[in-house]
């Protein structure tokens, strides 16, 4: 079988002789990957499957923009930008500006997610509440790029946002203990509603930090929170891949098992944990690559390929500037 092997070794690693290399196709990249064999002339338990080694994809320079009459960077390469600080800056307002951009993003998206996997008349509640906090997100982020922020009104705005965010942790807490509970039957796990729960928190815990003047990045939490979310999207991809795609099911399992090491032991050289994030961002952008193209079976909508492949590359950028 495949070996659940780290990804700073490389996801092309097997446990195993290797018999022979194979090659196969996504959205027209080339993977390699290897295949072990058991007994000769019989490989083993996923058929011949190669646990694919995925394309170094360069995340590239921050670009400079300027949105409410505030300097801040953005990081491309899918359907949305990815909104950084100036790189260097530690002025909150900017950073203010970014974090709220990104992940005012996020929990728009986080809302739409749910919406699409409550269906039905049982569901039209809980379904109307998300489509509420998507609509209020949406207005929220329009109001920012319509505003012009600095040192003496910037506080002002995140505690407006904080406001609109309390009120969505609640909502999904209380989601969270519905289903777990089986007072609501919707298709969103219980880990997903905790998982976009978590990060909700964070973004919460953010904005209280920069309200404080502090822009800084800590590694002692970044590595540990972005380690954790990276081993859930593992994990739900692994979920929500065709059963047949053993190959990328195991690379799945094998990112969750590296970034679950890395959230125990994040304290060190940065390498172990840049390796690994750049790892998962080759591996989200094959997916996202392959999932667009109709040559992934799954049940991944682009869209939630997208915005889990973002957080990797904002995983990285706050790994760069942590201290």
């Amino acid at each position: 079988m495949i070996s659940k092997t780290s990804l700073e070794a490389s996801l092309s690693e097997i446990a195993g002789p290797v018999t022979r290399r194979s090659l196969f196709q996504v959205a027209g990249v080339t993977l390699v990957g290897a295949v072990t064999v058991g007994m000769p002339g019989h490989a083993l338990a996923l058929g011949g499957a190669a646990e694919p080694v995925f394309p170094n994809v360069d995340t590239g320079p921050v670009t400079g923009t300027t949105m409410a009459g505030v300097p801040v960077g953005t990081l491309g390469g899918g359907t949305k930008p990815i909104f950084v600080a100036p790189p260097g800056s530690s002025d909150p307002v900017a950073h203010s500006v970014a974090d709220t951009l990104f992940w005012g993003e996020q929990m728009m998206e986080h809302v739409m997610f749910f919406a699409m996997l409550m269906p039905g008349p049982d569901l039209a509640r809980p379904r109307g509440e998300a489509e509420r906090f998507q609509r209020q997100f949406s207005a929220h982020l329009t109001r920012l790029r319509g505003s012009r922020l600095d040192r003496s009104n910037y506080v002002a705005f995140n505690t407006s946002t904080l406001r609109l965010l309390n009120g969505l942790i609640e909502y999904k807490q209380r989601m969270e203990a519905d289903q777990t509970s089986a007072r609501m039957r919707s298709l969103v796990w219980p880990m997903f509603f905790a998982h976009t729960r978590n990060e909700a928190t964070r973004f919460r815990a953010r904005l209280t930090q920069l309200n404080g003047g502090n822009a800084s990045f800590d590694r002692r939490e970044v590595v540990p929170f972005w380690a954790d979310k990276m081993e859930e999207h593992a994990l739900f991809v692994s979920h929500l891949l065709d059963p047949s795609e053993t190959a990328l099911i195991g690379a799945a399992n094998s990112a969750a098992a590296t970034f679950g090491k890395l959230e125990a032991a994040p304290v060190g050289s940065k390498d172990p944990a840049m390796a690994a994030v750049q790892q998962i961002i080759n591996f989200k952008v094959a997916a996202e690559r392959g999932i667009e193209a109709g040559q992934i079976k799954s049940i991944i909508h682009p869209a939630l390929a997208d915005h889990v492949r973002r957080e990797a590359v904002r995983f990285k950028d706050e790994l760069a500037r942590a201290v």
